[in-house]
């Protein structure tokens, strides 16, 4: 098992994780982005190619343009399945890397496994805090939190609705007081 290190761990706080089964929506999402890229580049392909050979041949007999296909170019559909299957584990994974803290001046977020970042954002800079949910993420009852502030803005990925609504409130809450003079 893979675990955090330093920078990316808080020493004296723990991170809330997200729904386990936000593991289930983004091995959805993968497989719909590799479904449709493959048959998209597929498709594609395969029109290159017999234009190609068509043009070189130039011949209007069809039943000779399937001839430039060549059984070793079928080890190129297995590029799919392996890219997929390595999104697998990879999300998985991506999953216990990713958390938010709640601290007493601060927002705490990480993501990331293979490009990894913890973010720290005052409450006292926080300007916006938005909630919403995709399509796939309502089918798993799901949401996402979106913090900006003038420096950027960080994104607390699939969190249940409640949790999201209640995080929301509360860094309004947060913002609010740390903006207010002393």
């Amino acid at each position: 098992m893979i675990t955090p290190e330093q920078p990316f761990t808080l020493p004296d706080a723990e991170l809330t994780r997200h729904p386990q089964r936000t593991v289930a929506v983004n091995r959805v999402a993968s497989a719909l982005a590799v479904l449709s890229s493959s048959a998209l580049l597929g498709g594609l392909a395969a029109g290159v190619a017999t234009l190609a050979y068509t043009v070189v041949i130039k011949t209007r007999d069809w039943h000779h343009v399937l001839d430039w296909w060549d059984p070793k170019m079928a080890l190129i559909c297995l590029l799919p399945p392996a890219v997929y299957a390595w999104r697998w584990n990879r999300i998985k994974a991506d999953w216990q890397f990713r958390g938010y803290h709640l601290g007493n001046e601060e927002l705490y977020v990480r993501n990331g496994l293979l490009n990894r970042s913890l973010s720290v954002l005052a409450y006292a800079r926080i300007q916006e805090v938005t909630v919403y949910s995709g399509p796939i993420q309502r089918r798993f009852n799901l949401a996402t939190l979106t913090v900006r502030s003038a420096g950027g803005s960080d994104v607390i990925a699939d969190l249940d609705p409640v949790v999201a609504q209640q995080l929301r409130d509360r860094l309004t809450e947060l913002a609010r007081l740390r903006r207010e003079p002393v």
